[in-house]
């Protein structure tokens, strides 16, 4: 179970990788516009989270057999991965990629809201200077 959850882990952290640094360079092309930079990282973050949480609930219902786990899995296992073939094993390696996309989703969630805290808190503090 918690090579699943590692291997989970592995291949989401992947993705999620990629995606931070697109949000990374979106902000930094907008670094001469700091609020709208914060605002833009707090959007896209918040975007990830839906397509985190999207993905969550799309699991049970996809072959896992087409994904990135399974094919580090069938790496790493060889034969081992023939188990996972019932219904049982199919169960159990859904519930664990549910189970970690929630995760980070939960995390991407946070960081949205911390970006877009400092955005609010930004503007507030523009406000205060032009009075």
């Amino acid at each position: 179970m918690d090579t699943l959850r590692t291997l989970a882990d592995h291949s989401i952290r992947r993705v999620l990788g990629c995606i931070a640094l697109g949000i990374a360079l979106v902000m930094l092309a907008l670094a001469s516009r700091p609020l709208l930079a914060l605002q833009s990282g707090a959007l896209l973050t918040a975007a990830t989270w839906l397509g985190l949480w999207g993905a969550a609930l799309q699991v049970p219902r996809q072959d896992l057999r087409r994904t990135a786990l399974w094919r580090q899995l069938a790496v790493l296992a060889g034969e081992g991965a023939q188990r996972l073939r019932g219904s049982r094993g199919r169960q159990q390696l859904a519930s664990v990629l549910a189970e970690r996309l929630m995760w980070h989703a939960d995390r991407a969630a946070f960081a949205a809201a911390a970006l877009g805290s400092l955005a609010l808190a930004f503007s507030g503090y523009r406000l205060l200077l032009q009075e």
